[in-house]
C-alpha cells in the first residue's frame, strides 16, 4: 500500500508520523535490558509482547485524542503490520503462509494490547499488568519481573499527559530506561 501512495506521490501525514513513532518504539523494545535471564524471554514471541506494549501505551494515550488521534492509531497499526508482513517474507513465507500466520499474530497482538491498555489507565495498573504478565509473556517464569515492567509501563503512559497529539506525533515524549 504504501508502494503505490509514493509511486503516486500522494503523501499521508499519518504515516509518515507513525512510521516515525513506530520507529521510536520498536528501537526501545529492541533494548536487551528487557530480555534475559528472570527477565522477557528472548524470543519471537518475547520480542513481539515487549513491542505490544509500548504499542499499547502510545494506542491508549492516542485514544484520547479524538478523531484525529484514532487515525493515528489506525496508521501505526498498518504500520506494524506491514512490518511483521515484510518480515515474514524476509523468511520466505509466501501470500498464503503469509495470510495463515498474520490473522492469529493480530488477534493475539488485540488481545494483549486491550489488557495492557486498559491496565496502563487503571488505578489498580501496577496489579493488573503484574498479573498479566505473569500470566502470559513471563508465565513460563518465577520473576518479579513482572512488577517492574509494569512500573515502567506505568511511568512511560505518564509521560504523555499534557502532551498533544503533534507531539506524539512528532515523538516529543520521552520514554523510561527499560527496567
Amino acid at each position: 500500500m504504501g508502494f503505490f501512495r509514493n509511486l503516486f506521490g500522494k503523501k499521508d501525514a499519518a504515516i509518515d508520523d507513525a512510521h516515525r513513532i513506530y520507529s521510536k518504539l520498536m528501537e526501545q523494545a529492541r533494548q536487551p535490558a528487557f530480555y534475559g535471564e528472570s527477565k522477557a524471554p528472548d524470543n519471537y514471541d518475547g520480542r513481539i509482547d515487549v513491542l505490544t506494549l509500548h504499542m499499547a501505551v502510545v494506542l491508549r494515550a492516542l485514544s484520547y485524542h479524538g478523531d484525529q488521534g484514532q487515525l493515528l492509531s489506525q496508521a501505526l497499526y498498518d504500520v506494524m503490520r506491514d512490518d511483521f508482513e515484510v518480515a515474514m517474507r524476509e523468511e520466505g513465507l509466501s501470500d498464503t503462509g503469509i495470510k495463515k500466520r498474520i490473522k492469529p499474530m493480530m488477534k493475539l497482538f488485540f488481545t494483549r494490547v486491550k489488557s495492557y491498555a486498559e491496565a496502563v489507565s487503571d488505578e489498580n495498573g501496577l496489579a493488573m499488568l503484574s498479573s498479566t504478565f505473569e500470566e502470559g509473556l513471563l508465565s513460563e517464569q518465577e520473576t518479579d519481573y513482572g512488577k517492574a515492567l509494569a512500573s515502567y509501563a506505568l511511568n512511560f503512559y505518564r509521560n504523555f499527559k499534557g502532551l498533544s497529539l503533534g507531539q506524539i506525533a512528532l515523538t516529543e515524549f520521552d520514554i523510561p530506561p527499560a527496567p
